[in-house]
């Protein structure tokens, strides 16, 4: 596997953000109570990104977006590779200890690269 490759394929970097779309909205959902469906925005994935040391892996010259798009990436190929679980995901991104969801997405990417690395 060679990661530089993975933070950069747009396949699942789309896969990725359906993945990570589902997984917050079933987590909200499982938080308080009530079905809730949303969108991770660029920001938060970007702000997570660069937490979790990903950013250092992408090229220098890219904008949020692409940054985003890495993390989902990531994710993307670590539940298709079997490296990470749904649930682990949900469980990630629920810690109620931590309100502040780019955090916890941080921490998901985070267990994403020390799997991709073992």
């Amino acid at each position: 596997m060679n990661l530089a490759r993975v933070l950069v394929n747009k396949g699942l970097a789309q896969f990725g953000d359906s993945l990570l779309n589902f997984a917050y909205s079933k987590a909200l959902t499982e938080t308080t109570g009530k079905p809730m469906g949303t969108k991770v925005a660029d920001k938060v994935l970007a702000e997570a990104a660069v937490k979790s040391g990903l950013r250092k892996l992408l090229p220098r010259r890219v904008g949020r977006g692409e940054v985003a798009n890495g993390l989902e990436a990531l994710l993307g190929y670590s539940f298709l590779e079997k490296r990470i679980s749904l649930d682990e995901v949900v469980s990630c991104l629920k810690d109620v200890t931590n309100m502040i969801p780019s955090e916890n997405f941080a921490r998901l990417a985070e267990l994403a690269l020390a799997r991709s690395r073992e």
